[in-house]
């Protein structure tokens, strides 16, 4: 985790198309936390969120509260029949966007930032979850390949 993190804070966070970057550590956590549940998703959320803490200039706990958050959106749906859908996963990913987003606002505009909220929606928000919803396959499918990989002996089928 701490790896990805340097990637995202590092070059991923240099990249921008049309306002939208690569959140791929959120992609990661959402991924993970389909796969694996909420319990390991959380465990990823807060374990990349802290890497990207120490990586940023936001408040300390902030991308970690944030990602913690959404190692748990993902067990939301679980117990339904669109988790079958093979755009489950992109729709996650849309909403976790969103929310981490909307997450890290709150945080910096309470810690006394100033934050153009319907600019940073607008431009950056909703680019970055359109990007992560298009892309969110392909790290699915790497990370459900680690799944299978990393799976206990009495778990697998």
């Amino acid at each position: 985790m701490a790896g990805l993190a340097l990637i995202q804070s590092s070059v991923l966070f240099r990249f921008s198309l049309g306002g939208a970057r690569l959140n791929l550590m959120l992609l990661v956590v959402v991924s993970w936390s389909l796969l694996r549940g909420a319990r390991e998703g959380i465990v990823w959320g807060f374990l990349g969120g802290l890497a990207l803490d120490f990586l940023s200039g936001a408040p300390l706990g902030s991308c970690a509260f944030a990602l913690t958050l959404i190692g748990y959106l993902p067990s939301l749906g679980q117990l339904t029949l669109y988790r079958t859908s093979p755009l489950f996963p992109s729709a996650v990913a849309l909403a976790a966007t969103i929310v981490h987003d909307s997450i890290l606002m709150t945080v910096l505009s309470v810690t006394g930032h100033f934050v153009p909220w319907r600019d940073v929606l607008l431009q950056i928000t909703m680019p970055t979850a359109l990007l992560g919803s298009l892309l969110i396959p392909v790290v699915y499918r790497a990370l459900a390949w680690l799944h299978r990989r990393t799976l206990p002996e009495e778990m697998e089928l």
